[in-house]
């Protein structure tokens, strides 16, 4: 009677058992961490400032000039800094290899009203008289562009990356010699001058590096710093006009009408530039990681 007793309360035991379980709390699952991937095509918007690197060298030469020519101007250099404000657009790839490396290439396109100018006195050759007379000279950027690799370092939302490439500068250089005829000048009584004008796009090459933020999923928000460098040298010629008139004339020794008197000679070019980043990343994956 006693083992039966025992059977029957296994057995009621076992039979509770599965109810008893069905009543206790289940422990949740770990919450989903997601990990922003950096990997897809971008496109942004981007704007900000630059500056020269020092000072842009300009020169003007007068061609008559052949060291011991009473009747001509010692060549006159001007040394010229400027800074602007930018504005524009860039485009991209980035490809996040396992787990944080991110490499990538862009392509940017900014406007800029960058103008580096000044004006210089002109010394008489041989007796070295300040005149009056003076030559204005100017290096004005209108625009700047890069086709640039990155690599980066990724921590989730940010990225860390260096960046370098080729570099394009649409560029204007302008000058003007004028003979005032206020004493002392070499004209008297009428005043005559020479004006140039041409345009350039020179290539370099750009480097820099940056800081990004993504938000969310597909937009992007960064701070970047690029140094962009011309070595180029770019010269035009000039010839002598009446200031009234604007019929070519003749100057002294450079004593035919229309011919060419002076050579201008633009010289390398450093611009610094800091701006501010707006992107848009298509097709982002969020990868799951508990």
């Amino acid at each position: 009677m006693k083992n039966l007793s025992i059977s029957i309360f296994v057995v009621a035991a076992l039979a509770a058992a599965p109810a008893v379980a069905a009543d206790m709390p289940v422990k949740a699952r770990p919450a989903v961490a997601p990990v922003m991937s950096w990997t897809g095509f971008y496109l942004g918007i981007n704007g900000g400032g630059t500056w020269t690197d020092g000072t842009v060298p300009m020169t003007y030469t007068d061609l008559a000039n052949t060291g011991n020519t009473f009747n001509a101007y010692v060549p006159s250099t001007v040394n010229a800094s400027a800074s602007g404000g930018l504005a524009g657009f860039h485009v991209g790839y980035n490809w996040q290899a396992a787990p944080n490396w991110v490499f990538g290439i862009e392509g940017d396109w900014d406007w800029t009203n960058l103008s580096a100018s000044g004006t210089n006195p002109l010394i008489r050759a041989v007796t070295g008289t300040v005149f009056t007379d003076n030559v204005f000279l100017e290096t004005k950027v209108n625009w700047l562009a890069s086709v640039r690799g990155r690599l980066g370092y990724a921590s989730n939302n940010w990225l860390l990356y260096a960046t370098g490439g080729v570099a394009f500068a649409d560029t204007d250089f302008n000058a003007r010699v004028n003979c005032t005829t206020v004493a002392p000048s070499f004209c008297f009584p009428l005043g005559q001058n020479i004006k140039a004008g041409f345009s350039d796009t020179r290539v370099g090459a750009v480097v820099g590096g940056g800081v990004e933020f993504k938000a969310a999923s597909n937009w992007t928000f960064g701070v970047e710093y690029l140094y962009y460098r011309f070595n180029d040298t770019s010269t035009a010629g000039g010839s002598w006009v009446n200031s009234v008139t604007g019929a070519p004339a003749p100057f002294f020794d450079c004593a035919v009408a229309g011919q060419n008197c002076a050579r201008f000679s633009y010289g390398e070019l450093g611009l610094h530039t800091a701006r501010a980043r707006l992107s848009y990343q298509f097709n982002t994956p969020v990868v799951a990681k508990y």
